[in-house]
């Protein structure tokens, strides 16, 4: 192992080489053991609830037209497909009947975390005078191929990898933006989440796992395949990525990830509002500068209801990714215990 870092120079604000030159973990090392015996004190009931949406949520591809909803095939073997398949067709008196399927998705489509490589941004990290694409501590994501194919293996660092290894089991808390704001379009600044922490005396420790409750999970899921899905375009909270105290708040509170049951948990810029800089800034302070991964399209609406009526805010998280070597990003289904 490598003990000298990846890069000269850091991004102002960033943490790169505090937790090491090789580290690809980020923020989530602070959800250590210790963290993890806090964490389940937050477990009073014994009560669960699954944060995942059907993956095939929502029912149309309006929110990222890059990625695809999923498509269930059955498996094939010799042309037949293996579906309801009895045995005895090949081996005479089986009594077996056996179903075996595949799956084609966009592992972002849905409930899913971005892991650190999702995001990276243009910056001069050997001191050279030229910029190029840099991640978390210096790490650059390059896709490696298998030589003798057309294989494409995933990214080479900041995959998924790290984060499924690490298990993500940690102290939850909830942010409930949709009951303050409804669910109206909103760009949510830093002066709106602190009035809202003080409102509902939400107490943040190091390490927790920030989740925002903004409501769209919700209407997504009480779509069916035939309305119309534009409405998740322009409804319900996003951070805004472009104020300066939101980000500055992120970096003091010492969490380890965020998560919303939104789209991008920002608001998308689709213009610069300046020469140079991030489309999203969000995403490159948390992802590129800070190492904290961000969760999207978690469905929130069912625990904040029941967080809501017994006056509480923190929750037992336990939330892996699905672990598929070289993915920038992956499907999850968190679960909070109460």
């Amino acid at each position: 192992m490598t003990t000298t870092t990846h890069w000269k120079q850091r991004p102002p604000g960033a943490n790169w080489g505090d937790f090491g030159p090789d580290d690809q973990l980020g923020r989530l090392n602070w959800i250590d053991a210790q963290a993890r015996v806090r964490a389940a004190r937050e477990i009073q009931t014994g009560l669960s609830f699954a944060l995942s949406l059907p993956l095939d949520v929502p029912r149309q591809p309006v929110l990222n037209p890059r990625r695809a909803g999923p498509v269930i095939r059955p498996s094939m073997k010799n042309g037949v497909p293996i579906f309801n398949f009895p045995l005895g067709n090949d081996t005479p008196g089986a009594t077996d009947v056996v179903s075996d399927d595949v799956v084609t998705m966009s592992p972002q489509y849905s409930t899913q975390w971005d892991a650190l490589g999702h995001v990276c941004s243009c910056f001069d990290a050997q001191g050279s005078g030229t910029a190029a694409p840099v991640g978390y501590n210096g790490f650059r994501v390059v896709g490696h191929q298998h030589a003798a194919s057309d294989h494409f293996n995933g990214a080479a660092a900041l995959s998924i990898d790290p984060m499924a290894q690490h298990g993500i089991q940690g102290r939850g808390v909830l942010i409930d933006l949709r009951h303050h704001f409804g669910d109206e379009a909103r760009l949510v600044s830093f002066a709106d989440i602190e009035a809202v922490i003080k409102a509902d005396r939400i107490v943040l420790n190091k390490g927790d796992i920030v989740c925002f409750h903004t409501g769209l999970a919700d209407i997504a899921l009480n779509l069916s395949a035939q309305d119309d899905h534009e409405i998740l375009k322009n409804s319900c909270c996003a951070l805004d990525g472009n104020d300066p105290k939101l980000l500055e708040w992120i970096t003091q509170s010492q969490v380890s990830a965020l998560a919303a049951d939104n789209h991008a948990v920002e608001k998308r810029n689709y213009t610069l509002k300046k020469d140079q800089g991030p489309l999203l800034p969000l995403h490159e302070h948390c992802l590129v500068k800070l190492g904290m991964p961000l969760g999207e399209l978690w469905h929130l609406s069912i625990l904040a209801k029941w967080l809501r009526e017994h006056e509480r805010h923190a929750f037992f998280l336990t939330a892996p990714p699905i672990y598929l070597r070289g993915m920038v990003g992956a499907p999850v289904n968190p679960v909070a215990t109460v």
